[in-house]
């Protein structure tokens, strides 16, 4: 559902509910006057017709209301219009015909006992020379005067309701784009009512507390940055000067030698990604062009060892792409694809290819039924791609990831082609 304006919102359902409100009141007051005029006239035609039998009058044939005896004593073209009706005593029966009105009253008149009929004749227009409004005058006055006092009603709400949460959005979207400390860093308004206020001194206690954990978090990674990459350059130096020894050491311990010196490199290139991934702001790494093929050969003979003891054959594009990138980011986005594909990748041909519609896809094969959830690899499953989407996210990558039966697929897409020199 797409957003909406609770300003425009609320509007839209008062001016409903007035428009409803206004039909009815209209209906009602139709209705309300047809019965009105229906029982006035029902009463004084009854009083006609007990006049007529106390005094047994003759009808006059020039009244607006008239006696007559009997059904038949009645014109005939009042008998046409009314014919084949079933009558009741005392219900008054209504007919509309070229601009007239008439009603038909059946009563019982206890001398003769039978109905006699009064009929009352009223012509619409007679109504031009009557003074005063008529009802459909008087129903379309009161409907602007209603529509009057609506618009009115919706300006005071505006005013009193809706511009005090307009308010709250505005200052909203100031403190959220101020970096806040303390309680004390902007002051609040006073936005009328108390459920706003409330609202608006919840919203900034939590950007404050979000701040502060943000500011936290960012003391802890320049403390890591220091305390994890120091020890980590230590023990890799130390390691390159054991190396140069290789040749007095023993089998044993030169196997083991490797597989430190391979861990020194997981944890110097997962500390490194996870540092870089956290920074604030990855519009300072400056970008150069990057050969893409080239990193993608470094880190595929650096991690070659993962793959060591399957039989892989690996498909490498051999175009010569540059990009735009910041070398440093490229190399740990590269890294962590080639190693999860090494890794993780079953009997079978890997697959490393370039096109400028589809951009960077990787595509290894995978093991029918592998639970990599369980994988006990010293890289664990997941996170080098977490890693990936995280970065590429970041970046403005598109990185897209699929999985077949026996088939894994990672597309990375959207980007910058360095300009031929």
């Amino acid at each position: 559902m797409q957003p909406r304006s609770i300003i425009r919102y609320i509007s839209v359902q008062i001016m409903l509910l007035i428009t409803i409100v206004m039909l009815v009141f209209i209906a009602m007051i139709n209705l309300v006057y047809d019965w009105a005029s229906d029982d006035s006239v029902h009463y004084f035609m009854s009083q006609e017709a007990e006049n007529y039998i106390q005094h047994e009058r003759p009808a006059e044939s020039n009244a607006s209301i008239a006696v007559y005896p009997e059904y038949s004593s009645l014109p005939k073209a009042v008998q046409k219009i009314f014919e084949n009706q079933s009558w009741l005593e005392e219900d008054l029966y209504y007919e509309y015909q070229n601009g007239r009105h008439l009603y038909l009253l059946p009563y019982y008149n206890p001398s003769t006992e039978r109905l006699l009929f009064i009929l009352h004749i009223y012509d619409e227009s007679l109504d031009t020379a009557m003074p005063g409004l008529t009802i459909s005058q008087v129903t379309t006055l009161l409907a602007l005067v209603l529509a009057v006092l609506s618009i009115g009603v919706i300006y005071n709400l505006g005013w009193s309701v809706l511009m005090p949460i307009k308010a709250l959005c505005e200052w909203n979207r100031q403190i959220a784009s101020k970096d806040l400390k303390s309680k004390n860093t902007l002051q609040q308004p006073d936005f009328r009512f108390d459920e706003l206020n409330e609202v608006a001194g919840q919203i900034q206690s939590s950007l404050i507390e979000i701040s502060q954990r943000n500011e936290k978090e960012k003391q802890l990674l320049r403390a890591l940055s220091h305390e994890l990459r120091t020890p980590l350059a230590i023990t890799k130096a130390s390691l390159e000067l054991i190396n140069k020894t290789e040749s007095q050491l023993t089998a044993k311990l030169s196997s083991k030698l490797s597989k430190i010196q391979r861990a020194n490199n997981n944890m110097c290139a997962t500390s490194e990604t996870l540092l870089w991934l956290w920074s604030d702001d990855l519009a300072q790494f400056d970008t150069q062009s990057v050969n893409l093929a080239e990193v993608i050969k470094q880190e595929l003979d650096n991690n070659r060892y993962l793959a060591a003891d399957k039989p892989l054959d690996i498909s490498l594009f051999e175009q010569e792409v540059k990009i735009e990138a910041n070398p440093v980011l490229i190399q740990i986005l590269v890294r962590n694809l080639v190693r999860n594909a090494l890794q993780y990748s079953a009997q079978g041909k890997l697959v490393i290819d370039f096109q400028l519609d589809t951009g960077l896809t990787i595509r290894n094969p995978v093991a029918v039924n592998t639970d990599y959830a369980n994988e006990s690899n010293d890289y664990g499953y997941g996170v080098g791609m977490y890693l990936v989407t995280t970065l590429c996210r970041k970046i403005g990558w598109q990185c897209t990831i699929s999985q077949e039966t026996e088939q894994f697929t990672v597309r990375i897409d959207k980007f910058v082609i360095s300009a031929k020199a």
